[in-house]
């Protein structure tokens, strides 16, 4: 096990800043992922029975790793965790992430939405996102994330009952030198519908041929740049899963 200091994701996510400008904060939430889907597999890998007993050794196991040893990102607390729907609520006081990155005024968990996206597609077998409701750079007194599917079947042509419409759709992902995906520099164009006046992350739709996916309109507590990163985010997460077969490997290949 190798010990990091806490800043040392702020030094690396100010490096990323340097190098891809805007798109630092999907890029972080990408490779954060691929840790989460990793952190995953070795928690079902861990479950050797199946059906509904499978089920509830993976939420025990949830449970234990975040609430008993918190795996070093805060005090953390897991509740309404459904395997059917693919939703959870994460709740972490102290988020490291949140302290190192300092005030803000909009959620900037990225690192840490990430790795949640990626670890509970492993943990309920779905493609996911984490939404990060609240957060302490804002002044909360927690950072809250909440899991929800990607998989939007059968609405795309169709507002969702907030209100929220479709948009364009995310940008393509090029092949990086490591064989995985990023987002391109060029930022997605902004979202033409009202805002919502509901401070959540935009909504998927539909899954095109080429696994873009279109996320919902920004809402009025959003930047631009937050949409971007959510639409990051939840990219991270479907490619990861996708791709399972090559974290596999990879994390293999180190190991050996």
């Amino acid at each position: 096990m190798i010990i990091l200091r806490r800043d040392f994701f702020r030094v690396m996510r100010e490096g990323l800043e340097r190098m891809v400008g805007d798109q630092s904060a999907p890029f972080l939430s990408y490779l954060a992922s691929g840790v989460g889907v990793h952190e995953g597999s070795i928690f079902r890998d861990s479950v050797q029975t199946e059906g509904e007993q499978a089920r509830v050794e993976l939420e025990n196991l949830v449970h234990t790793a975040f609430e008993d040893t918190n795996l070093g990102w805060g005090k953390i607390r897991v509740s309404n965790l459904n395997f059917n729907k693919g939703t959870a609520d994460i709740t972490i006081a102290n988020c490291f992430e949140a302290l190192e990155n300092g005030t803000s005024e909009h959620p900037n968990c990225m690192f840490t939405s990430g790795f949640l996206a990626g670890l509970f597609a492993e943990v309920f077998d779905k493609t996911v996102q984490a939404n990060e409701l609240k957060c302490t750079s804002t002044g909360a007194t927690a950072c809250e994330f909440r899991i929800v599917p990607s998989d939007t079947e059968g609405q795309a042509d169709k507002p969702s009952a907030e209100g929220e419409a479709k948009s364009p759709a995310a940008p393509s992902a090029e092949q990086s030198p490591a064989g995985t995906k990023t987002p391109p520099a060029t930022p997605p164009p902004k979202a033409e519908t009202p805002p919502s006046p509901v401070a959540t992350s935009g909504k998927p739709t539909k899954e095109d041929q080429d696994l873009d996916r279109k996320p919902g309109a920004a809402t009025t507590a959003q930047r631009p740049e937050q949409a971007e990163i959510d639409a990051g985010v939840e990219r991270a997460a479907r490619i990861a899963k996708r791709k399972q077969g090559f974290w596999e490997k990879h994390f293999k290949k180190h190991q050996d």
